[in-house]
């Protein structure tokens, strides 16, 4: 254990490093009223790591980390529109009386009155844990919550801490996500139980309860709402060229790519990085520079797309996804659809029939052991409960097995077989007459789409024809989508380790992004002259909760049981430059911060 002189030195170094001089005097007058003084917020936290290293076992890790997010690039504020955070709380933390209730309770978090529509931005980096749209089925507990997403930093620092993020109009993520500080992740709104368009924010320590998260946001905020009101000025400076034609598309959105102020900022670079990425999960399409010329046009050169699309990070795929990968090299069943089956047919593993995860019944030409089990089948439209025969195994492996040599000994798969795009095998086994359910290929390409399936076939989900990533395809048709440019990926990079930040300035990095695509969509056919071919028409499915058209694959799931016959999921896209906008800060001989330069892209993205 330290001494006291020690743990002195320590406080005083951590203090030095994080409370720099030039944001000193701004911050202690700006956020006066909610920490007493500068010097006061100075002999708690310096008190706190004095307790912390003379008696460690009697402090929580909550304060730790609340002493050491007063001021860090490391956390964020969960939105940039609005300045001035605390003026914009309608709700602190704590007790109140519900304004809904009209009882006492507790506020578990602070409510932001910010209109509806305002980006929303991960406070950490972290995963997304939760992505919750309510059901018109659900309990009215369930339903105040409206539309939330919570998500677990992955920084050391931030000790597992959960950040929520409650009555959205919608979401920009799924779970399993991986995010960054600063990302937008959805946008506020008035979902649930609300008397009024708010944020209402929560900050969650691993295994404990909530805290108050006003001391990690205040400060950072007020150092944020200085670069942010010049970096809102200089975005209509890049020359942007917007995307139209589609059924979902916002304005341009700024949001913070990069804070350096315990870290040194690199050189900044005037020409900037156009990427692609599809909104449900992350993954990138296409990526590429910007033509370099001010006032010219067009994305820039088009060359093969990256093979990664993100990360696999749900606990049963990571379970099962080698045995499938080796079974498709074995089969040629593609290791994308045998999973999204087996998840879909056991209930991610909730439930199997002697071991049988993907449903196959015993038929007369099945010899081996069986069981009765109810199941659930469909037909006409309706559904209904019986009781079947299904076939038995030993293990979950043996049913791997057999489910692939199933696909390969029955004929009416030969056409499924013969499909290089997955969502097409998806598409053919429902054809087939696999399950019964007339959603079948729309659940499993669904599930395909959230979990990055795709990525585990030998072809990485690329359709080597073009070297693109495989599109889904209605069931009888190609969709007609307008599909996004694919621009060149940028050249590897070596990213440097991080060098402290020596000096008095602040450097506060700004992306944009415009968020585009089509919604989910109900396909219509029709052939009312025998003579000319089907007539195929689309309308957007709505979510009864929210009244609204679909964009969220979580929110397209919720709903897909609600309409019968062919759908779309919906295909949405962002169109991102990341550390598009610089903006320097110092402190003047007042003390007070102001801005000291800006820079931006050049060129036409």
């Amino acid at each position: 254990m330290a001494s006291f002189d020690q743990a002195t030195e320590m406080a005083k170094d951590f203090l030095k490093q994080r409370l720099k001089d030039q944001i000193r005097s701004q911050v202690s007058s700006q956020v006066a009223n909610h920490f007493a003084s500068f010097w006061y917020v100075y002999a708690i936290i310096l008190a706190i790591f004095i307790f912390f290293y003379v008696i460690a076992a009697a402090i929580s890790s909550t304060q730790t980390i609340a002493a050491s997010a007063f001021l860090s690039e490391k956390f964020l504020p969960p939105q940039i529109y609005v300045p001035n955070i605390e003026k914009t709380m309608t709700d602190d933390f704590g007790e109140r009386i519900h304004p809904v209730t009209g009882l006492q309770s507790f506020h578990s978090g602070i409510d932001l009155g910010i209109p509806i529509g305002t980006p929303v931005s991960s406070s950490t980096d972290g995963i997304v844990k939760t992505v919750n749209y309510p059901k018109t089925t659900d309990s009215e507990t369930a339903q105040s919550t409206g539309i939330f997403v919570a998500i677990q930093a992955t920084d050391a620092d931030m000790e597992g801490i959960v950040t929520k993020y409650l009555h959205l109009s919608d979401a920009y993520v799924i779970t399993g996500q991986t995010v960054h500080k600063g990302q937008i992740i959805g946008l506020s709104g008035n979902t649930g139980r609300s008397t009024g368009p708010h944020l209402h924010y929560e900050m969650i320590p691993d295994g404990t309860e909530a805290i108050d998260p006003t001391p990690f946001i205040a400060i950072i905020s007020q150092v944020v709402d200085v670069a942010a009101d010049s970096a809102f000025e200089t975005m209509d400076d890049v020359d942007w060229s917007s995307v139209t034609g589609f059924d979902y598309q916002t304005d341009t959105q700024l949001y913070i790519s990069n804070l350096y102020m315990e870290s040194a900022a690199p050189a900044f670079k005037g020409q900037g990085t156009v990427y692609t990425r599809i909104l449900n999960g992350g993954g990138l399409v296409g990526s590429g520079v910007g033509n370099g010329g001010v006032g010219t046009s067009g994305p820039g050169p088009v060359i093969n797309v990256p093979t990664e699309f993100g990360t696999l990070s749900n606990p049963f795929f990571l379970k099962w996804a080698q045995y499938a990968m080796e079974s498709e090299v074995r089969t040629g069943i593609k290791a994308s659809v045998t999973l999204a089956q087996m998840a879909l047919e056991s209930a991610w593993g909730r439930v199997d029939i002697c071991n049988n995860v993907f449903g196959i019944k015993a038929d007369r030409r099945w010899t081996g052991p069986s069981c009765s089990a109810n199941t659930s089948e469909q037909s006409g439209g309706s559904s209904y409960h019986t009781t079947a025969k299904f076939r038995s195994y030993s293990s979950y492996a043996e049913s791997f097995d057999d489910h692939a040599n199933f696909l390969i000994v029955n004929q009416r798969y030969t056409t499924a077989r013969s499909k290089s795009n997955p969502f097409e095998w998806a598409n053919e086994l429902q054809k087939a007459g696999y399950a019964t359910d007339w959603q079948y290929a729309n659940k499993l390409k669904s599930i395909m789409m959230q979990h990055n399936l795709t990525s585990l076939d030998r072809d990485r989900g690329i359709d080597p024809a073009t070297g693109e990533r495989w599109k889904d395809v209605s069931i009888n048709i190609v969709p007609v989508v307008s599909t996004p440019p694919i621009i060149a990926p940028p050249a590897p990079i070596n990213t440097p380790a991080p060098v402290e930040n020596m000096s008095d300035k602040v450097v506060v990095m700004f992306g944009i992004q415009q968020v585009y695509g089509n919604y989910a969509r109900h396909v219509h056919r029709s052939k009312p002259d025998p003579k000319k071919d089907e007539v195929i028409s689309y309308s957007n499915m709505i979510d009864p909760y929210t009244k609204k058209p679909v964009i969220n694959l979580v929110n397209y799931n919720n709903v897909l049981h609600l309409f019968s016959g062919e759908t779309e999921a919906p295909n949405i896209y962002i169109k991102d430059v990341p550390d598009a906008i610089a903006v320097t800060l110092e402190s003047d001989s007042s003390g007070d911060l102001h801005v000291t330069n800006v820079e931006y892209i050049k060129g036409q993205y």
